[in-house]
């Protein structure tokens, strides 16, 4: 008589046990993959960069005219329009029967002066805008932009951008003294073959109240009569808080660190010095000035 061996049956509760086990290994098994799946989609290097331009320039608007800068000469002889087409605050010492600011088509605005004997708080005879000032800083700067175009000169020099550096001089040459010049100047003059001469006049002495100062000048660039040209002016102060100026007129471009740096400066463009005979008169055209800092 064989023997039979009877295996036990499992408990029913052993089958619900195991049941339930295998429920939950499956599902995590699948929320695993789920996981695997959004890590794969997300970068896998830094997360992107906000690509919205940042602007850190603070502009001029035209709702800030004509308060930018200090009141002009009491000695003034014209006055300003209405609603100029170029920014800043006019300074208008010349003949007005023959000179002054005016609006002229195509938004472009127009500066005409004229030498001779009269002259305004000692000062030769000048159309000019300005704005106000930026004090001395670390990476502080002011960026003069629009276009120009030389329609005619006198036999003199006329300069068309130049920087005011005021208050005391803090560092380089001078220090201590009062500044009381310009540190830097675009002068207009004839040149051969009836072209334009830009030159640039940088100080390198400076002019206080004890001593006269001196000028380096250079040839820039040689521009045409009544054609335009696009041009950037910066000055102000570099990460050192160190006075510089950059000039850019079409390609042609220069940097100048300054031998000194005041408490503050600022900018003007226009027509300043013609001529005080022979051919007296000189027409300068502004179009598109715009006045930011940084």
């Amino acid at each position: 008589m064989k023997s039979i061996m009877i295996k036990p049956r499992m408990p029913e509760t052993v089958f619900f046990a195991l049941g339930i086990l295998l429920v939950i290994i499956l599902a995590c098994s699948n929320d695993s993959s789920s996981l695997d799946e959004q890590q794969q989609e997300e970068p896998t290097t830094e997360e992107p960069k906000d690509t919205t331009p940042t602007n850190n320039q603070n502009c001029d608007e035209a709702s800030d005219f004509p308060d930018l800068g200090p009141s002009a000469s009491q000695s003034q002889s014209c006055e300003d329009v209405s609603n100029p087409n170029n920014k800043g605050t006019l300074d208008c010492r010349t003949d007005n029967t023959v000179g002054g600011y005016e609006n002229v088509a195509d938004a472009w605005g127009s500066y005409k002066i004229s030498g001779g004997a009269i002259r305004y708080d000692g000062t030769r005879t000048r159309v000019e805008r300005f704005f106000k000032n930026i004090t001395q800083g670390n990476n502080k700067k002011t960026i003069l932009s629009g276009s120009f175009k030389i329609i005619d000169l006198s036999d003199g020099n006329t300069c068309i951008i130049q920087s005011h550096a005021g208050g005391n001089i803090l560092k380089g040459l001078e220090a201590g003294s009062s500044n009381r010049s310009a540190q830097f100047l675009i002068y207009a003059k004839k040149g051969a073959n009836n072209n334009v001469q830009l030159e640039i006049h940088i100080t390198i002495n400076p002019y206080t109240s004890d001593t006269g100062g001196a000028r380096d000048v250079k040839d820039f660039i040689t521009l045409n009569y009544n054609q335009e040209y696009a041009f950037s002016y910066e000055t102000g102060y570099d990460s050192d808080g160190t006075a510089f100026s950059k000039i850019k007129v079409g390609d042609s471009e220069t940097y100048i660190e300054h031998n000194h740096t005041t408490e503050r400066v600022y900018t003007r463009y226009g027509a300043y010095g013609t001529s005080d005979s022979g051919d007296v008169t000189a027409h300068v055209e502004f179009k598109d000035v715009e006045l930011c800092r940084e």
